[in-house]
């Protein structure tokens, strides 16, 4: 979480800005595809983290717009993400709320089911649009 090509989205307090609500951890990366010889731009979200209390009211929402956002603006190919199967709270948010899809490399996609079943995780993406 320290690493100089990582930012941050920070949500604050109105009132108190010592008062954090949420953040968002990412990078911009390539990432494998399917096709060996073509590497995909990334807008990378590695980690999201609200306050219980600021749960279930936008933010979260929010800060994954914004991240969407900036990645388009500086051209990436998609924001990718990944989530753990298990949390099912989480794939609901990021695929039927936010349009994020399966992507090309997730176990999900480019496995059998047999083998797609032995990982804990999907990756998810969204292409960027302009």
């Amino acid at each position: 979480m320290l690493a100089p090509e990582q930012r941050y989205l920070i949500a604050r307090s109105r009132t108190d800005a010592n008062d954090i609500k949420g953040f968002l951890l990412f990078q911009m990366v390539e990432e494998e595809t399917m096709d060996d010889d073509v590497m995909a731009n990334c807008a990378y979200c590695y980690e999201i983290q609200l306050a219980e209390e600021s749960r279930n009211r936008g933010l979260g929402e929010y800060l994954m717009n914004l991240l969407y956002k900036i990645g388009c603006y500086w051209n990436m190919d998609k924001v990718m993400l990944t989530v753990f199967k298990a949390n099912k709270k989480a794939f609901h948010f990021y695929m039927d709320k936010l349009g994020f899809e399966l992507d090309e490399i997730s176990p999900g996609a480019c496995l059998s089911p047999y083998k797609a079943k032995q990982f804990d995780y999907e990756l998810l993406s969204k292409p960027c649009r302009q």
